[in-house]
């Protein structure tokens, strides 16, 4: 999955990024011009449990993809300008991770993130606009066109929803409708987080941007409120250094983990763990997935020559304090390939090809 960051110059979605690489590799995008990305950990307690609890040759946690620089957005006078090249890197990403200065006191936070949903809005719209004028004119040429008519259906539906400034992901669409809106990349269907980029002084004081939150709560943003340069300090301490630190400035951890965790939950995603004596792995799956889709996940033998899954929900992987308690407890369930995995299933599968 990847995350495309973006915001005006000086909001400080530079630091946060590397902030949340914390010591990952960086690297260029390819085709995009000054953009970087970055493979980043989620940060998982019932993993890093399973960890200590096996110490495995390897240790391979789930991971997202952060992409700094992808949106071109410049400042004149503390306005943002949209070049041409703005959608040259974000249009392929996930979700979007929107950074606003609400440090300086130089930039009104909720006017900069209400500039970029218009824009966002926008773009879709025009998009919208140019296809639905070519199915018009198939649909003229061709009275049976049923694949095209079914589009210009939901493209109409969804040009009223743009026109009326409510974004794509706020909407219900059958999921016929979603398959072919998934095919447009369209902007405001993504999933968004904003990120208040507060001053230190407001980690302390508790100061919150009320309107900033409720505008996020009504248009369908996940809301984040950190300091990118705390989090940036953070990552350049010591692991003794780090615990005495956050204790000075008031923070339980460092915000950036809650920020991946809001990133990976806004794309709808869970985590199962599979384990042995080479390997402890957390897996990302959609929300809603099958035991079938889990073992494809794993190796696609796996979902061909499935037979059942063995299952343990990680609250009894907690009770019994290990796999092998719990199998000689009888709390291992037996479940078939319909099965919806939760998250934080602890799976085993059984197969045969």
């Amino acid at each position: 999955m990847k995350v495309g960051i973006l915001g005006l110059p000086q909001s400080g979605k530079t630091t946060l990024f590397h902030a949340l690489l914390h010591g990952a590799h960086e690297g260029a995008v390819p085709g995009v011009a000054g953009a970087h990305h970055g493979t980043i950990t989620v940060p998982d307690a019932r993993f890093d449990y399973l960890v200590r609890l096996y110490n495995p040759k390897r240790a391979t946690p789930a991971t997202v993809e952060f992409i700094d620089g992808a949106a071109h957005i410049s400042a004149e006078r503390h306005k943002p300008a949209f070049g041409t090249d703005f959608f040259q890197g974000i249009r392929q990403v996930d979700a979007l991770v929107h950074v606003v200065d609400a440090f300086s006191g130089t930039v009104d936070p909720l006017q900069a993130v209400r500039r970029v949903d218009e824009e966002l809005l926008l773009a879709d719209l025009m998009m919208v606009e140019g296809r639905i004028e070519r199915l018009e004119k198939t649909l003229r040429a061709r009275k049976d066109a049923m694949p095209e008519r079914a589009e210009h259906e939901v493209l109409t539906h969804a040009r009223g929803l743009l026109e009326g400034e409510k974004p794509l992901r706020l909407a219900s669409f059958t999921p016929d409708h979603e398959k072919i809106l998934r095919g447009f990349n369209f902007m405001t269907m993504k999933p968004m987080v904003v990120v208040a980029n507060i001053h230190e002084t407001h980690l302390q004081s508790g100061g919150r941007f009320a309107e900033l939150e409720a505008y996020c709560q009504q248009h369908g943003h996940r809301y984040v409120q950190l300091c990118a340069e705390i989090e940036y300090e953070i990552t350049q301490l010591s692991p003794e250094e780090e615990p005495e630190f956050l204790q000075a400035m008031g923070i339980e951890e460092p915000a950036r983990f809650r920020l991946v965790r809001e990133v990976y939950d806004a794309l709808g995603l869970i985590t199962f763990f599979t384990f042995n004596e080479n390997e402890v792995r957390a897996w990302t799956l959609p929300r809603g997935a099958t035991a079938v889709e889990a073992a494809g996940r794993i190796h696609s033998d796996m979902a061909r020559g499935f037979i059942r899954a063995e299952v343990l929900s990680w609250q009894q992987m907690e009770q019994y304090g290990s796999w092998e308690n719990a199998k000689h407890a009888g709390a291992i369930r037996l479940e078939h390939k319909e099965y919806v995995v939760q998250d934080g299933d602890v799976i085993y599968i059984r197969f045969k090809v």
